[in-house]
């Protein structure tokens, strides 16, 4: 016999708050509304968060930690299915500028790390989630470049895993030149990654490659 979870009242609390924050922002969060919208009390929510700043801390560091790990979960499945990976894989994996599915969950996490400058709890919950994407993206890169070298590690996988998420952070600069018509094309930015990935992974390798 199937048997259906009943959601407790904190998980309840967490989907209602998402679902202010995706559908107000994160400015239009209410602990009233979100205690309405869960069937809770307001005092039940303070009695699990503190304040409205712990409930935004657990909601949004969430919410950024699920948007990487998704991406990272599926981009190691895709490698690790392959015999022996190359570059042309490698850059299938690679965040393009206009690549629109990205654009909403781009925005919303610059959403979040500004957030964080005014809000302690969130700050300190986004420390501990990124220290968790680092060292997941750190042993990634690490593997991809023992496969594809036969066991050499050319570059610090630690220094190009930041690079990796930083860059992207810089499409939404692109989101607002496309607006003007005057955004870098996918293609254009895929071929510059492509000449400093190669190098990059392959190390002393990459001449026998080009």
């Amino acid at each position: 016999m199937e048997q259906h979870h009943t959601p407790s009242s904190r998980e309840r609390i967490i989907a209602a708050a998402r679902a202010e924050v995706e559908g107000k922002g994160i400015l239009g969060l209410r602990v009233q509304d979100v205690a309405q919208n869960a069937k809770v009390s307001v005092p039940l929510i303070y009695k699990y968060y503190i304040d409205r700043d712990g409930l935004l801390a657990e909601v949004l560091g969430e919410m950024f930690e699920e948007f990487v790990l998704e991406q990272l979960d599926a981009s190691e499945a895709y490698i690790n299915a392959l015999e022996s990976p190359t570059i042309d894989d490698v850059m299938a994996i690679i965040a393009l500028p206009q690549q629109d599915f990205r654009r909403p969950r781009r925005w919303t996490r610059m959403q979040i790390l500004a957030a964080s400058m005014e809000i302690p709890a969130l700050r300190e919950r986004l420390s501990l989630v990124q220290a968790v994407i680092q060292e997941r993206m750190t042993a990634f890169l690490d593997d991809i470049q023992r496969r594809m070298t036969g066991g050499n590690i050319p570059v610090d996988s630690s220094a190009l895993a930041m690079l990796l998420q930083s860059y992207s952070f810089g499409f939404v600069l692109n989101d607002l030149l496309d607006e003007t018509g005057q955004g870098i094309k996918n293609e254009d930015f895929a071929a510059l990654m492509r000449t400093f990935i190669t190098p990059a992974i392959l190390g002393n390798q990459a001449t026998s490659v080009e």
